[in-house]
């Protein structure tokens, strides 16, 4: 097994990143001196081939086309031959990136690390950006957003919420982060202002699909107006997302199983 491999594992573990971990684990005798080899697939893209291109292309599109919910073996044909591997996963950290330590955020940070995820909290202003007002934020940040972004590792985040001051530093942000393989990527704003923000990125030649994935505006229609009503909202559509789920109030999940 090659020890670069387990270099690029360890970097991706201490960066809370993810990975899909493809391990050979049986082939045609005259591929046998190959068993033991792995595949890592980090963001969708491979660092380099198992066997050759063609069969490291396959496996690739195997593990596009299935849903992964723990370690399993699966079993490809390729040139003539039948191939096993063991496919795990390094997964990410629960881990989110709050860009602005506006009112919003705090109650946002709060409700972040209620529900598990390890929140790093960025702000120019020293006034606002501090443990004392983040007290479960695990890193707060004082810096200029287009430093601290340089600086931060962005892969690493399962969550990115932009709620800058008066949306001033939201486009420098969104520019960041947008082509990140955060599963969660959300902006607050008005229907108007977010149109306006993708219409310019999209003229910047920015991926359209990247920009599809955008949430925003941000966060559930809860009829939300205070500062914590605003933040439950976004952390109500990070958990759903994350597990895919209907936002459908539980007691009309209930009628719809009573009237099935």
């Amino acid at each position: 097994m090659s020890k670069a491999i387990f270099e690029r594992l360890r970097q991706l573990a201490g960066e809370s990143g993810a990975a899909d971990i493809i391990t050979l684990i049986s082939a045609p005798e005259q591929q046998a001196g190959n068993i033991g080899q792995m595949l890592l697939i980090t963001g969708g893209r491979y660092e380099q081939h198992l066997l050759d291109e063609g069969f490291t292309r396959l496996i690739m599109a195997e593990v596009n086309s299935a849903e992964w919910k723990r370690p399993l073996l699966m079993t490809i044909d390729y040139d003539g031959g039948q191939y096993r591997f063991f496919w795990d996963k390094l997964s990410r950290q629960k881990s989110a990136l709050v860009l602005g330590a506006g009112h919003i955020s705090q109650p946002l940070t709060q409700m972040l690390a209620m529900v598990g995820y390890a929140v790093t909290v960025v702000d120019d202003r020293p006034d606002f950006a501090n443990t004392a007002r983040f007290p479960l934020a695990e890193q707060v940040v004082c810096q200029n957003f287009g430093k601290a972004l340089a600086e931060l590792s962005l892969s690493g985040f399962g969550a990115i919420i932009i709620v800058t001051r008066g949306h001033r530093s939201d486009l420098e942000c969104l520019r960041a982060v947008i082509e990140q393989p955060a599963a969660y990527v959300g902006m607050i704003g008005s229907q108007g202002r977010v149109r306006v923000v993708i219409n310019t990125m999209t003229e910047e030649g920015f991926d359209k699909d990247a920009l599809a994935r955008l949430r925003a505006p941000i966060g559930l229609d809860i009829g939300a107006e205070t500062p914590a009503e605003i933040a439950l909202g976004i952390v109500s559509e990070i958990v759903a997302s994350k597990s895919n789920a209907g936002c459908q109030p539980m007691s009309e999940k209930r009628r719809c199983k009573a009237h099935g």
